[in-house]
């Protein structure tokens, strides 16, 4: 029975993670595609919201918190991004950049998308 609760934890971290890595590219590419605007703009929001409030993502939260479960060596005090990209390319990248960028980005991004509704 631990096989299968700790494949479970799996899949619902590998499930997390695809959701994650969809709002990235949501986050990143959104703005190319009118026909997806208000999720776009949802996922512009919640990742500035999560940003300020939480100074994290609460998907990355809950993906290692399900990694730890079947893998308690799994270490993670990193954001997302800068774990992924360590992984990737085995150089850091500082949390408190990360924060900022990703406000600057989400925050500009938000604003700029809102401004013509606002203004036409």
């Amino acid at each position: 029975m631990h096989n299968v609760g700790a494949m479970l934890y799996r899949v619902g971290a590998e499930f997390l993670f695809l959701a994650l890595f969809s709002v990235v590219v949501t986050v990143l590419f959104g703005w190319l595609f009118p026909s997806i605007w208000p999720l776009y703009m949802v996922a512009l929001a919640g990742t500035f919201l999560s940003n300020i409030t939480l100074r994290r993502c609460v998907l990355s939260d809950w993906e290692f918190s399900l990694r730890r479960r079947y893998d308690p060596t799994t270490s993670y005090d990193y954001s997302y991004s800068s774990f992924y990209t360590y992984k990737l390319t085995k150089q850091r990248i500082s949390d408190g950049f990360l924060l900022k960028v990703g406000l600057v980005f989400t925050g500009v991004s938000f604003v700029a998308n809102l401004v013509p509704l606002l203004i036409s």
